[in-house]
């Protein structure tokens, strides 16, 4: 190829001088991006790159590619790729710029290998958007190389603070395509894919210049970070950070994986990156690891040996060319293996010399640690030593004071004093010793407890960066409850917008519906009315036709599905119908007058049983929006309506029928007509009513909270009123069995009230957690008006809970009741109060201390309703025993007891049938329960 490198940098001459470049540059491309999966040889990558730099751009590069299959061949387009990359970093310095002209070609490109799953394709995909990124990274910011090399110029951060920000949020995208290609490749490197090693080369053969960009892009992300975060807060940068840590995994992953590779090992020089990010928040920790410096490409060598040909061409061109890099920035020649040698073993001393460094560091660091733990033992040694010397002192001195006293008293003794002092001398000696001792023991304690003190100061620092991580993951935590606690909200608002949706659709349908039965009837009419039969016996049929679409609606109102009408729309019905009804029956009036207005009646016909059909129809989805209650009086009065509409039709039938007939059935029809429209204003007065309250939700809440525990500290005054009386009034078994129940139920009252307490503490203390995104506490109740019902009626059952049972224990302990009534009653309180934590702890926190207290309060609660029941069983248990001691059988004659034990078998089996009636309809009671609770709680509504 040395025709293509021949002219140095001058440009082309003439046209010749292009087409030869261009018809040459396109057989180099033949043999770099063939379709043998291998990978493309250095060479003539290298000849691409050097036509680049000779046109001074890639625009004859662009115009060749755009003759290859690359849309069809999947081999020829990955090498394309390739090819492509290694030019935007090793060729002419605009490529990347000049490429922006094929960012559409290379979108189309890669939407359509997206389509494919075989082969190269999701590998073709993934390298398309790391050239588009890149392209698009070196458009929007010009002050950055296109190849990310910053050996001639250092990389200076941007002024404007706004500008590192966005720049940063570049570069994460850049580096995030990077790792998709990385990971599409790894991905395809198993066996079954790539079964020689051509194969495999061919899909590894991207890696060097992809780890060559992602070691430029840490260096350039690393030291943005770094600015940002001594120019902004930590809060405004977390998600930059978190963004960061993936990549560095990521690709600390990718680069572990390369690194095993000998292929890649050959051809470049994996970094390392440690087990760790870097974090941010200690500035002073920070090192910087310079990533772009240790990547280095390693010269490879051809297969094929230099022929004399292409030993000749190349002198030729090292004697034309010699001084290229005057003309364009180009490397004059690929470096020589032996430099290359070299500077791989200088790097590989410099990796073992600092392998040594660390190796020492960390030796002295092990013996620092062991000198710290000797000097902390030597310290606790010198203060035991201490010790015993102050001990020796003290008892030197009073030696020495000692012999001073005897010294005095002795002094007529001459022998006695000489020996004192010599005494008194040597204790002098061996107490000045002792101090000297004393005084560098105190030295080296001092100095120790400086040291330690320096190690305690480390700690609490420490310390306090772990307490402010804790701090932030509690506030993230909070936010991230408030944030799922709004997405809820927000699914219960569109779950209602769906519903009102599915009732218009339902309406839409059923006027449909009607519509096609309207043209049909009137259709029938015609036919029957083209074949000639007499005028009375088409009103027959037209009657019979609307008295059976009539029965048929009505056979289907007790079987209706889920079908649901609003109370206004059922009473635009009514008024409709209303009218029908006149006008049907001023018609047939004419029609019995005179026989000519035959037509008239039967044109009303079907507009009449349609209207009724609707009304019947109507009325009963409406009472699917109601209680339980309201919704059977709807359907009770669309049955009447129904009834008299079919006997209305059946006056219409009878030949000769006068107007005085036709206009009472009408106004029969009509009469039942305006009861239903009575109950379904009534219905609408009441849920106006019922929107009224919601604004009032939360005086509602206090109110009922307020008034249950006002009932139960009436309930346990009134306890403490009949115990009283009790033990004034009774005695014996009696006032023991009174005294037992109603001490239970006094505490069961005590810890009802604690835990009405708390509840009420913890729903403030929900209240006060929502009022940060709210304005009133109106508002809180009605944007939960659910949860608000619910308490309300959860405290209205423990004050109704409360009553009975202070009325059960009253009936007891006046013996006018049954203990099983204050079983019933205490079993009742306490599943009253159950509903009532559930409700209370529906929005509380998890981790609330408010709520733990409330779970401990229902414990006690549970557990008194339990005293209750014990109390009461015994109690009963010593009635019966009492009962029995009274009772005398020794006069009974064997008749009389054998009449007695017959007596008592029949009781028994009376009590056993009764008992199980008594439970078939328990069950059916519950039934009957759990559905008006629905009803009322607007469980139907939002199963619909």
């Amino acid at each position: 190829m040395a025709s293509l490198l021949s002219g140095g940098s001058r440009g082309f001459e003439g046209v010749g001088d292009r087409d030869k470049f261009e018809k040459e540059l396109h057989e180099v491309l033949v043999k770099a991006i063939s379709s043998t999966e291998a990978a493309p040889k250095e060479k003539h990558v290298r000849n691409v790159l050097i036509a680049t730099w000779k046109e001074k751009g890639c625009s004859s590069l662009w115009r060749e590619l755009h003759k290859f299959p690359l849309s069809s061949s999947h081999v020829v387009c990955w090498k394309a790729c390739f090819v492509v990359h290694r030019t935007f970093r090793d060729g002419f310095n605009n490529v990347v710029k000049n490429t922006g002209k094929e960012m559409r070609y290379l979108s189309d490109l890669g939407k359509h290998w997206s389509r494919a799953v075989a082969g190269y394709a999701p590998l073709i995909t993934a390298y398309i958007r790391v050239l588009m990124s890149r392209v698009n990274f070196t458009i929007k910011n010009p002050e950055i190389p296109a190849n990310f090399n910053f050996d001639d110029v250092a990389f200076k951060i941007p002024a404007d603070i706004d500008h590192v920000f966005q720049l940063a949020v570049e570069v994460f995208d850049v580096q995030s395509s990077l790792l998709h290609l990385y990971a599409a490749i790894l991905s395809k490197l198993d066996p079954s894919t790539s079964r020689t090693v051509h194969m495999l080369r061919c899909r590894l053969a991207p890696l060097v210049p992809a780890i060559q960009d992602s070691a430029s892009l840490y260096d350039i992300v690393f030291k943005l970070m770094k600015a940002l975060h001594a120019a902004l807060p930590a809060d405004t940068l977390s998600g930059h950070r978190d963004r960061f840590i993936r990549q560095y995994q990521a690709l600390r992953k990718y680069f572990t994986e390369a690194s095993k590779m000998e292929y890649v090992q050959s051809l470049v020089t994996v970094p390392t990156l440690g087990p760790e990010p870097p974090s941010f928040l200690l500035p002073h920790q920070l090192i910087e690891l310079e990533l772009a410096k240790q990547v280095h490409t390693i010269p490879q060598v051809e297969e094929e040996s230099l022929t004399q040909t292409q030993v000749e061409e190349s002198s030729v061109f090292d004697s034309q060319f010699g001084g290229l890099g005057e003309g364009f920035d180009f490397p004059q020649a690929p470096p020589q293996k032996d430099d290359r040698d070299s500077l791989i073993e200088q790097l590989m001393r410099e990796i073992v010399e600092l392998k040594e460094k660390v190796s020492l560091l960390e030796g002295q660091r092990s013996a620092d640690t062991e000198l710290l733990r000797g000097v902390r033992e030597r310290c606790a040694q010198l203060e035991a030593e201490l010790k015993d010397y102050k001990e020796i002192a003290e008892q030197t001195c009073n030696e020495n004071v000692l012999l001073k006293r005897q010294i005095d008293a002795s002094t007529t003794e001459a022998g006695a004093q000489r020996e004192a002092g010599e005494r008194a001398k040597a204790a002098e000696d061996k107490f000045s010793k002792l101090r000297e001792v004393y005084q560098k023991l105190r030295s080296e304690h001092i100095t120790l407890l400086r040291k330690s003190s320096e190690a305690t100061k480390q700690l609490t620092t420490a310390n306090d960066q772990i307490s402010e991580k804790e701090e932030q993951a509690k506030e993230f935590e909070l936010k991230l409850a408030s944030v799922t606690l709004e997405v809820e909200e927000l699914k219960v608002h569109a779950s209602d917008e769906s519903a009102q949706v599915s009732v218009l659709r339902e309406e839409l349908r059923r006027k449909e519906a009607s519509s096609v039965e309207l043209e049909q009837a009137q259709q029938s009419l015609s036919e029957q009315l083209s074949a000639k039969e007499t005028p009375h016996s088409l009103l027959v049929a037209a009657v019979d036709e609307a008295e059976g679409l009539l029965r048929k609606v009505m056979k289907g109102l007790d079987s209706s599905g889920g079908s649901t009408c609003t109370p206004d729309h059922l009473l635009e019905t009514t008024h409709t119908t209303l009218d029908i009804i006149d006008s049907t029956a001023g018609a047939f009036s004419l029609y019995s007058k005179d026989p000519q207005g035959l037509s008239g009646a039967l044109c009303c016909l079907p507009s009449l049983s349609h209207s009724l059909a609707e009304v019947l129809s109507q009325g009963v989805a409406t009472s699917h929006t109601t209680s339980a209650e309201d919704g059977q009086k709807l359907v009770a009065g669309s049955k009447t309506v129904g009834e008299s509409a079919l006997k209305f039709l059946e006056v219409l039938k009878t030949q000769g029928a006068g107007s005085g007939v036709i206009a009472s059935g009408a106004n029969d029809v009509q009469t039942s007509i305006r009861g239903l429209e009575r109950m379904t204003q009534e219905l609408v007065a009441s849920m106006a009513t019922d929107t009224a309250t919601e604004d009032k939700l939360g005086d509602i809440v206090e109110e009922e909270m307020t008034a249950t525990a006002s009932a139960v500290e009436s309930a346990a005054l009134r306890i403490q009123e009949m115990l009283r009386k009790s033990r004034e009034d009774d005695s014996g078994v009696k006032l023991e069995v009174n005294e037992r129940i109603l001490d239970s139920c006094t505490e069961l009252m005590k810890a009802i009230k604690v835990l009405i307490a708390r509840s009420r503490d913890l729903q403030e203390e929900i209240k006060q957690e929502a009022l940060g995104t709210l304005t009133d506490a109106s508002e809180f109740y009605q944007k939960n008006s659910r949860w608000s019902e619910g308490l309300i009626s959860a405290a209205k059952q423990v004050g109704w809970g409360a009553t009975v049972l202070v009325d059960s224990a009253d009936k007891v302990v006046s013996r006018t009741g049954k203990f099983e009534e204050l079983v019933v009653a205490s079993h009742n309180i306490a599943a009253s109060t159950a509903q009532l934590v559930a409700a209370s702890r529906v929005k509380a926190r998890p981790k609330s201390n408010h709520l733990k207290s409330l779970k401990s309060s229902s414990r006690a609660v549970s557990e008194a309703t339990g005293q209750v029941v014990a109390s009461t069983q015994s109690g009963l248990t010593l009635v019966r025993q009492d009962s029995a001691a009274k009772m005398d059988y020794s006069n009974l004659s064997l008749t009389q007891a054998k009449r007695l034990e017959m007596d008592c078998q029949v009781k028994a089996l009376e009590l056993e049938k009764e008992l199980e009636s008594e439970r078939t309809r328990l069950a059916e009671l519950r039934k009957i329960h759990y559905k008006l609770a629905g009803a009322s709680e607007g469980w139907d509504e939002e199963q619909n």
